[in-house]
């Protein structure tokens, strides 16, 4: 079967709801989008469910159904994926959590989950509590991620991930963390338990006397004093994208943990200090690196991430959600200038829905657009969530609009003879 190339958008937390900020439009429909709206019109659109409709996921399950798999049979947990995005090695048993650098009061009542989305020092930081051994010889590694995120592993005899984090979630303000407790009644998960709430607790006494912190509290910022952790996970085993489909995939993203994700199911992974997983990301810089994989590296499909529309929706910023989504149509712009769409698919995408207003992952469909010179066309014409109610894609699936694109490419087997 004759073989084509394709480039995946991914605007992370695109969907949205209609805003009273936006005169009842969603930033993806106020947004002036020429260049999406070409590509509507060049294709098949819908707004396709992660999963399931009204299933909420994060961005880890959500990037895992949109490569191709079913997170119930790969999926144990975020730390594992964090761990792997941020270069380390898990061992057999080892236990692996997604964190955030926080702000807390003495109390531990938290004031910034994210402590003010901290970039400079975050490596000082992850250094000076990593390594720390605890009171049952259990050790502790931490290394730093993008902006405020981090990655945790504790490794030590008869761990388990059975049990509940430290991280109190949106609730509502004055929350405090959580104390740790075992989740199956087991010996191994009350000692995890134990030593997570032990590590929570040795690394706020070092790191609320830090000179990052102390430089930071000086200049009036959120201190990082804390680390709040979630998402407890083991290592398991996933086949590579190479290995179910022999396809040459590369990533372009400047999220780590996206990158991560991508890494761990066998596609090359490419970022650049520019691209820094925000508002501020060097968009004509993935452009030019994607064009470059597919043009000169001969990649077969490559995926082009986009954060800051997540950011947007998580803080409740419907204005800057939508610039941003314009910022991204200029640069599908750039990317039709440079690839013909008889011989490279372009689909859009999201991982889940972030709307501005309920500043979390919900569980509504995500605007999809795939297009191209040979895709059958529905009568879409403009991008938009109501616009893409009536579209061919409505109802489907991550992992349906995964297979369509491999069947365009020409990389899928046949059933049957």
């Amino acid at each position: 079967m004759r073989k084509k190339q394709g480039l995946l958008i991914i605007l992370d937390g695109l969907g949205d709801r209609v805003n009273p900020e936006l005169n009842g439009m969603t930033p993806l429909e106020s947004a002036k989008t020429p260049n999406l709206d070409y590509i509507a019109s060049q294709g098949m659109c819908g707004n396709v469910y992660p999963i399931a409709p009204g299933i909420r996921v994060g961005t880890d399950v959500g990037h895992l159904h949109i490569f191709g798999y079913d997170s119930n049979k790969v999926y144990s947990g975020r730390g594992p994926l964090e761990a792997y995005s941020a270069g380390m090695k898990l061992m057999p048993g080892d236990v692996a959590f997604r964190g955030n650098f926080g702000t807390i009061e003495d109390d531990y009542t938290v004031i910034d989950r994210r402590a003010g989305r901290i970039r400079k020092g975050t490596k000082e930081l992850a250094t000076a509590i990593n390594g720390l051994e605890l009171s049952d010889g259990t050790q502790v590694f931490v290394k730093e991620l993008t902006e405020h995120r981090l990655a945790i592993v504790l490794r030590g005899k008869g761990l388990s991930d059975k049990i509940s984090c430290t991280d109190p979630g949106t609730a509502e303000e004055g929350a405090k963390l959580i104390i740790p407790s075992p989740l199956d009644g087991t010996s191994s998960a009350e000692k995890t338990a134990k030593n997570l709430w032990e590590f929570t607790n040795r690394a706020y006494e070092i790191l609320k006397e830090h000179p990052i912190n102390k430089q930071r509290e000086a200049e009036g910022l959120n201190v990082a004093n804390v680390v709040i952790a979630r998402g407890a996970g083991q290592e398991r085993d996933i086949p590579s994208i190479k290995e179910l489909y022999n396809i040459k995939a590369a990533c372009v993203a400047g999220d780590i943990t996206v990158g991560g994700i991508a890494e761990l199911v066998g596609m090359d992974y490419f970022c650049d200090d520019s691209f820094t997983g925000s508002f501020d990301t060097n968009l004509k810089g993935k452009v030019d690196l994607s064009i470059n994989l597919l043009k000169e590296k001969k990649y077969d499909w490559v995926v082009m991430h986009v954060k800051a529309t997540d950011l947007a929706g998580h803080d409740n910023l419907p204005i800057e959600k939508r610039d941003m989504i314009e910022k991204v149509d200029n640069a599908i712009g750039m990317i039709l200038q440079e690839i013909d769409l008889n011989k490279c698919y372009i689909t859009v995408t999201a991982d889940h829905s972030t709307p501005c207003e309920a500043r979390d992952h919900t569980g509504d469909g995500v605007p999809t657009i795939i297009a191209g010179g040979d895709v059958r066309k529905d009568s879409i014409n403009s991008a938009g969530e109501s616009q893409f109610m009536s579209g061919s894609l409505n109802n489907l699936t991550a992992n349906d609009i995964f297979m369509m694109q491999m069947d365009l490419l020409g990389f899928t087997d046949k059933v049957g003879s």
